[in-house]
């Protein structure tokens, strides 16, 4: 109830409740073996965490590229890229994310600018 009362002080349309999550996520891991490995590197303490890095660190900025190409890149570093973070001035962000995009489509061409971030899941 707690978290309730505290996303609607925030505002945000987005929260989570613990009991409903972990419930979920036991039912999954359940019907399919292979979530509960995915679940066990994403909760252990050990595990792999989320990092914003620059995206220069994986690709050249050029010239605009997919998504696909980004995965690929963190692929090969024995990562996970799962989004990205583009701010710039004049664009509309409907939602205030400050130009997060999560899990975002693999095929679109974007531009990337220096100061952008891509929101990866590593180990370090």
């Amino acid at each position: 109830m707690r978290n309730r009362e505290l996303a609607a002080v925030t505002r945000a349309d987005d929260f989570v409740v613990s009991n409903k999550l972990v419930s979920l996520m036991l039912a999954q891991a359940s019907e399919n073996g292979q979530m509960a490995a995915i679940f066990d590197e994403l909760l252990d303490e050990d595990g792999s965490e989320i990092y914003m890095r620059p995206v220069t660190d994986y690709v050249s900025i050029d010239k605009p590229l997919t998504f696909y190409t980004i995965c690929l890149a963190a692929l090969r570093r024995g990562e996970v890229a799962i989004g990205y973070q583009r701010q710039r001035q004049g664009e509309a962000d409907a939602r205030n994310l400050s130009g997060v995009v999560v899990n975002p489509g693999k095929s679109d061409l974007l531009a990337f600018a220096e100061a952008d971030r891509l929101i990866i899941l590593a180990r370090q």
